[in-house]
């Protein structure tokens, strides 16, 4: 195995690591600064999770260019191919998946006052 191929290997990953990290930052970075958020108005948490929207939704866009990148290909391949595409496709539903979480996440914050708890 090239150094070439194994870092095209990582590319049919992303959104299946992606999402799920963001997903957990966005969860101990908002819990985080919950508190300063009732003494005071604050967008940190705002930005924050659109910026972790938007590293979900690349590690989606990472997974479903590797497979459209050796799509011809992966199929006959006799090495693999079909699992390896198998978890692209899972890393794009995945990676679509956190990213509709963070946002929900993110709305119930802004309809929420932080000060409840």
């Amino acid at each position: 195995m090239t150094v070439n191929e194994s870092s095209v290997r990582l590319l049919y990953w992303a959104g299946v690591a992606l999402g799920p990290a963001a997903w957990a930052a966005n969860l101990q970075g908002v819990y985080a600064i919950s508190h300063l958020a009732c003494e005071k108005a604050m967008w940190g948490g705002v930005a924050l999770s659109t910026l972790l929207v938007l590293a979900s939704l690349a590690g989606t866009v990472i997974s479903a260019r590797a497979v459209r990148r050796r799509a011809g290909t992966e199929w006959s391949d006799s090495a693999g191919g079909g699992p390896r595409t198998f978890m692209a496709w899972l890393g794009v539903g995945t990676g679509v998946l956190f990213a509709l979480v963070i946002a929900d996440q993110l709305l119930a914050a802004l309809v929420i006052s932080p000060c409840l708890r």
